[in-house]
This record gives C-alpha cells, structure tokens and sequence, in this order.
C-alpha cells in the first residue's frame, strides 16, 4: 500500500519522529530494568535506545527543514553523523557525559544492521546514559517540534504551542530519570 504525500509527511513529521524516539527509549528503559539480561545474551536495549536517539536527532533535524530522503541519503544511521549536524544546525551541545554515550554506541548502530558489542560475560546492558541523551535532545527540541507542527500540521482543535510544549514535557517527566541530574 503506498502513502499519500499527505500521509508520509505526517508519519516523518518531526512530532512523528519526535513521538517515535520517546517511545523507544521507553522501551529500552523497560527492557534493560524488568528482567536483568546478560548483555552475551540479547542486545535489544542498546539497539532500541540507538534507534531512538536517531529518531530524536532526526525529529529536530526534521524540524529545521531537512528532508527525510536528504537525511537517508546524508546521514544513514549515523548517531554522531546527525548528533553533529543537529548541534551545527542549533541543538545546544549535549553533556560531555551524554555525548560521550552516544559516540561509545555509534559503531554498533549501522546502517545495515544493530552489531553485537562484545562485553565482559557477566555484564548486563545497562541503558540509562543513553536513555538519559534521548530524553535530553527530546527536552530541548521540543519546541522546534511544536513550531513546525503549527506552522504545517495543526488544526484548529490542536493545542495552543506553549501547552504543546508543556504536554511533551510533561510525557518526558512522566517517563525519565530525573534531568535535574543531567545538565539542563
């Protein structure tokens, strides 16, 4: 089945990517804290909270006008490749702490396929740095996210932009580890 244009710009809208990426690292969360898994057995939290750090780095990219096909093409699944052109297009720089999880991530996040990071054997995925810099970018972007949903999405019963803002913040409280402990 193909999508409309109307339909394909509403699922890669930055509030769609932006949407996307909190409910991976959610899920990522999840995964690495209800049943402790050794990471010698399955990686799915480190590829998760990669896909959705991609999806936050891409959801303000989105917002600042680039295109999906153009950040397919450019970036591929690049992390540090759009964590870059994110901070170059106006994201605030991430804590080094935060940056650094992400670049320690990076190689593992290719563009064919999520490859296995060798650990010690007893050592279980432990996601919260990187759950910690998706929610960081979705803080700061989101409103970008908003302004661009107002400016070509929004209806007439869609939520007023600072109210917009505030309910995705508040989706992020909801959900996260305290910021206070991450640079704001």
């Amino acid at each position: 089945m193909n999508a409309t244009a109307s339909e394909e710009a509403k699922r890669t809208s930055p509030l769609a990517l932006w949407r996307y990426a909190h409910e991976y690292l959610c899920a990522s969360r999840n995964l690495s804290q209800g049943i402790k898994i050794r990471c010698s057995e399955s990686q799915v939290a480190f590829h998760v909270a990669a896909e959705g750090i991609e999806f936050a780095l891409k959801a303000f990219l989105r917002a600042r006008g680039h295109s999906m096909t153009g950040l397919h093409h450019e970036l591929g699944h690049s992390l540090v490749g759009a964590l870059d052109r994110s901070e170059a297009d106006g994201l605030p720089h991430i804590p080094a702490a935060l940056r650094q999880a992400i670049t320690d991530l990076a190689p593992y996040h290719q563009d064919g396929q999520f490859v296995y990071r060798v650990t010690a054997d007893d050592a279980y995925c432990d996601v919260e740095q990187l759950v910690d810099a998706g929610i960081w970018i979705l803080d700061r972007i989101a409103p970008d996210v908003v302004d661009h949903f107002t400016q070509h999405l929004a209806s007439s019963d869609s939520p007023p932009g600072p109210e917009f803002v505030r309910r995705l913040r508040a989706a992020l409280s909801a959900t996260s580890t305290p910021l206070q402990a991450v640079a704001r």
